[in-house]
């Protein structure tokens, strides 16, 4: 593939047989400050997948501390879990979009210590069921919807045990379509809450766990006094985050990392960094400026060249008068500059464009060209036997063209393993499919001004006006 970029492996780019100091810049203040950092970029070796202490995950980017994962972008702390994104402390989870310590979960979003699950939107310390939102405490529990502390329930209804049994064996005949459209018209006749929060205080926003004075927050676990911040845990005091976690404070436009971070601002995975600006895949920095690839505890580098503290202290300032001339200070980092593919990055998942909305703002686009797997053969994914009992062996030697885009997919062992253990039968859909079809049922990241459905109070919601939902304010 064409790339501008040298490459490194993993082990490569940390180890110490190479310096980042040998692609160090003077600060040019004749010139915009981007374009220099631009021209170092290019230069900088890149590592092929941004990862911290990680066994056995060569597919999966921007991961850390985990051990077998594939394909689980954001992903912290887990094990042998494919195809989940920025979760963390989980095991054997399948299809899943931010989880937090949960254990043989599928095809699931935002949910916490579940276990044995599948299909949950929203779900706290559920076990043993399927197809829920919006659930707290429940065990056997199938198509059910804001429902709390109970066992055997069908569609918020209790039934015994063995009605249980009967309804599932029931079910278990019918498509992964028909029982999802079945259980989503289910859904909109339970009412919702204005904001999911859960032991939060002076806080707005979904998806908000232990949080204090989370302004305008989402998805997010223990913040404390901040704004504008998504997917983060542990911060405070800080602004404009996405993705930062563990020990985060007082800090400003900073986008995938974390990790002790401290007055630092304006950079892109960049973690343990403190008192640092404008900094690009940097690891454990101090007082550093405009930087990429630092990763052995740097301190007073600017361009990736080193200074005295004295010479640092000095130019430092005077750099950021020329970017303030330049109207380049307090601005993260151009789109024009990244390194991604616009399509190719959570941007597309948030603010879709086409391909020429996208390089009429002279953004990149990649054209997505599947490679044609050296396999035995190419099944239509509706021809794959329904039941996962009648999956052979052979079937990871197989590529399964995706019954939606046509593209082709392949299964891994450990993925086949998961969907035996589960009882689930093989996804027909592309990953990138299923993930945004997951996508497309979370609520946008705004709040909408409505009426309180029950008591007609003014509330600020995700769920806008105009949908059919039934909102209730939080008393």
């Amino acid at each position: 593939m064409e790339s501008p970029y040298t490459i490194y492996c993993r082990d490569c780019w940390w180890s110490d047989n190479w310096d980042p100091s040998d692609y160090a810049q003077d600060f040019d203040f004749s010139r915009p400050f981007f374009d220099q950092f631009n021209e170092l970029m290019i230069k900088v070796p890149k590592m092929a997948a941004f990862q911290l202490n990680n066994e056995n995950c060569e597919f999966s980017h921007i991961t850390a501390f985990c051990k077998s994962c594939y394909m689980c972008p954001g992903t912290f702390s887990s094990e042998n879990c494919f195809y989940t994104r920025k979760s963390q402390y989980c095991n054997q989870c399948a299809d899943n979009n931010t989880l937090n310590k949960c254990e043989l979960v599928a095809d699931s979003s935002y949910s916490d210590n579940c276990y044995s699950s599948h299909h949950l939107i929203n779900c706290r310390n559920c076990s043993d069921s399927s197809y829920l939102s919006d659930c707290s405490n429940l065990q056997n529990c199938f198509m059910c919807s804001g429902l709390n502390s109970a066992k055997f329930n069908f569609k918020n209804k209790k039934v015994s045990e063995e009605e249980y049994k009967k309804i599932i064996d029931e079910y278990s005949g019918k498509s992964p379509e028909d029982l999802h459209e079945e259980f989503q018209e289910f859904n909109k006749t339970i009412p919702k809450r204005a904001q999911i929060q859960v032991n939060c205080f002076e806080s707005t926003g979904d998806y908000l766990f232990d949080c204090n004075n989370a302004i305008k927050c989402s998805n997010c676990f223990k913040i404390e006094d901040s704004k504008y911040l998504f997917e983060c845990e542990d911060v405070k005091d800080s602004m404009d985050l996405t993705m930062h976690d563990l020990g985060i404070e007082l800090c400003y436009e900073l986008c995938t990392a974390g990790d002790k971070s401290f007055m630092s601002a304006f950079s892109f995975c960049a973690a343990g960094s403190s008192h640092s600006y404008y900094l690009f895949s940097c690891f454990y920095t101090g007082n550093c400026f405009g930087c990429d690839a630092l990763h052995n505890q740097q301190e007073y580098w600017i361009l990736n060249k080193p200074y005295k503290k004295e010479e640092y202290m000095e130019l430092a300032p005077k750099i950021i008068s020329h970017l303030q001339e330049t109207k380049e200070w307090g601005e993260f980092f151009p789109t024009s500059i990244s390194p991604y593919e616009y399509n190719e990055t959570l941007a597309q998942d948030y603010f879709p464009l086409g391909k020429e909305e996208v390089e009429l703002k002279g953004w990149k686009w990649r054209e997505k060209k599947d490679e044609i797997p050296k396999v035995e053969k190419i099944i239509p994914a509706e021809q794959l036997p329904e039941s996962i009992n009648d999956i052979p062996d052979d079937v990871l030697n197989w590529a399964i063209k995706c019954e939606e885009t046509k593209r082709p997919f392949r299964i891994v062992k450990q993925e086949l393993e998961f969907y035996r253990k589960m009882k689930l039968p093989i996804p027909h859909l592309h990953p990138d499919e299923r993930h945004k079809r997951r996508m497309e049922l979370r609520n946008p990241r705004k709040l909408w001004e409505r009426k309180c459905d029950k008591c007609s109070d003014a509330i600020f919601t995700t769920y806008s006006p105009d949908r059919p939902e039934i909102v209730y304010c939080k008393k």
